[in-house]
């Protein structure tokens, strides 16, 4: 495998590959959650935030999903992973702990910033990418969603593909979508998931951390990057006819 400065061999690969899956199914790393690790006090307040925004979310989400729906209906796009639109009770409850630290150890800062307990994903073929992302911005405004933030990683070290978060047009919620080509997708779940685990994994040893990190980059440059989609921004001001 081989992209710029990085060379790798077959070897170097299988073995990063088993580092990798020995250290996420390590019994000991796997015994206890961060939410398991916390005294009971705080662990209270933790699911007491999670349930909340789980909660509003189950309401939230069929509007939005339906509109999605709508939105693509006979068209060469489509929703993947659905059935993994609401973050689970557990991931949140992992994600306000680890999010905490960022707000000097407010779990309820934390919780109060969480933008993907309802989260999405387009595939869009890759000759007709940017166009279909750029349509499909405007008609959720033309919804009533408004567009918050948009971060495009084409080019970057980044997962590839762009990410879009909204605010719903009724209850202010902010919801995600991701939208990524059928290739940028397959690498992302198939193959450098495993990856990010290990990188973000604050336990794990870094010299692994390290190993994973630069084979996830590499990876991730295999994507093929669409016509016009590395500097692509989004204005709500042009007019789509």
């Amino acid at each position: 495998m081989q992209k710029g400065d990085d060379i790798w061999t077959v070897e170097e690969y299988l073995e990063t590959r088993r580092l990798v899956d020995a250290y996420l199914s390590d019994p000991d790393r796997l015994h206890a959650t961060s939410y398991d690790k916390l005294d009971p006090r705080h662990r209270k307040i933790v699911a007491s935030y999670v349930d909340l925004i789980y909660n509003n979310s189950k309401l939230i989400e069929p509007s939005i999903s339906k509109d999605l729906y709508d939105l693509l209906k006979n068209e060469k796009a489509y929703l993947e992973s659905f059935e993994h639109r609401l973050k689970t009770i557990e991931s949140l409850r992992r994600k306000v702990i680890a999010d905490s630290k960022d707000y000097e150890g407010s779990y309820y800062r934390a919780a109060h910033n969480i933008c993907d307990s309802i989260r999405y994903t387009i595939i869009i073929e890759d000759s007709i990418y940017i166009e279909k992302v750029d349509e499909y911005l405007h008609s959720l405004e033309n919804m009533g969603y408004e567009v918050l933030e948009l971060k495009n990683n084409w080019g970057t070290n980044f997962c590839q593909g762009i990410n879009a978060r909204f605010s719903d047009k009724n209850t202010d919620t902010i919801f995600e979508i991701q939208f990524h080509t059928p290739v940028g997708y397959q690498i992302k779940e198939q193959n450098t998931r495993d990856l990010y685990q290990v990188i973000r994994d604050e336990s794990a040893p870094p010299s692994l951390m390290v190993r994973a990190n630069k084979l996830r980059k590499l990876l991730q440059t295999r994507v093929e990057i669409p016509e016009n989609a590395i500097g692509y921004s989004y204005d709500s001001d042009i007019i789509r006819r």
